[in-house]
């Protein structure tokens, strides 16, 4: 059952929070992460961003389409008659967030909190951050999907395929034009149909590849019931609270040595059931990490 009052007072000072969130980290046996796109965003790759969607969708941002988002809701979807220009969009939307983005500021920060710690992560994010940032793939659960993947869009089977050379091929043959060549088309090498990015958009989504760490993920959440837990939640809205968000407050709830440190810039409120166990900052994510770790020039041993 998901708690139901989400209003939280605001009473410790920004520095207050913290220490408090450096002690808890600290002293905790087990760690586990929920990110969400607030992270990412943190870094720089923000979908909502207009001088991004110019930089690297200029002939898009021309045409009116002003952020990322803009751009996803005209190819969000797949047909034999929009393919061409289908994949002259994703092809560079996965080219750039995917491969062509260094890590970030936050996720190297967040690696060198976790560095040689008891942790988990579970994250609806698929840009491939926290592998860049060198972050374990043994210790990340991520459901919603991976853009360095490609699957069936029947599917006919649950066979993911990685896509670079692909990616590559599509845009190198793609020139400046905003749709590529028919022959570059991706198409699933047991039964014909079109390849689609692994992303859970619907009910045909091939989410067993990612699943393979979902028993370690709840085994770790499991074992830590009686330890001094941290659940450190960054830029977690409300697009698909189910996932991380409402899962880490009922965890907040019902573990008796949990605490839980909600960091957003736009939604960082917890219920008040759980305000007494929680620390909740309202803030520039990558910021406030940074300042986690050098809180009174001392890393976190």
């Amino acid at each position: 059952m998901f708690l139901k009052k989400k209003t939280f007072k605001f009473t410790k000072t920004y520095w207050d929070n913290i220490e408090n969130t450096v002690e808890l980290i600290k002293n905790a046996d087990f760690k586990v992460i929920g990110a969400g796109s607030g992270l990412s965003a943190s870094g720089g790759i923000n979908y909502s961003d207009g001088e991004l969607t110019k930089k690297w969708f200029a002939k898009y941002y021309e045409m009116g389409l002003k952020s990322i988002l803009e751009i996803q809701s005209v190819f969000w979807e797949l047909s034999e008659e929009n393919v061409l220009s289908y994949w002259g969009y994703w092809s560079r939307h996965i080219q750039n967030i995917r491969y062509n983005s260094p890590v970030t500021k936050p996720y190297e920060t967040l690696f060198k909190l976790l560095k040689d710690k008891e942790y988990f992560i579970c994250s609806t994010n698929v840009d491939g951050q926290f592998e860049k940032a060198g972050l374990s793939k043994e210790k990340i659960f991520a459901p919603q999907g991976e853009y360095a993947l490609f699957q069936c869009s029947k599917p006919c089977t649950q066979d993911v395929y990685n896509n670079k050379e692909m990616i590559d091929k599509m845009i190198n043959n793609m020139g400046e034009s905003l749709g590529i060549r028919k022959e570059d088309i991706p198409k699933c090498p047991k039964c014909g149909e079109f390849l689609v990015p692994n992303l859970r958009v619907d009910n045909t989504f091939v989410q067993q590849p990612h699943f393979i760490n979902i028993s370690k993920y709840e085994k770790f959440v499991r074992e830590a019931k009686d330890k001094r837990l941290v659940l450190l939640e960054l830029g977690v809205g409300y697009n698909t609270p189910g996932i991380i968000r409402y899962p880490f407050e009922n965890i907040t709830n019902h573990y008796p040595y949990s605490n839980l440190i909600r960091i957003n810039l736009d939604c960082a409120e917890v219920p008040t059931e759980i305000d007494e166990k929680s620390v909740s900052i309202s803030d520039d994510i990558g910021k406030v990490l940074s300042d986690i770790l050098n809180y009174s020039g001392k890393k976190i041993e």
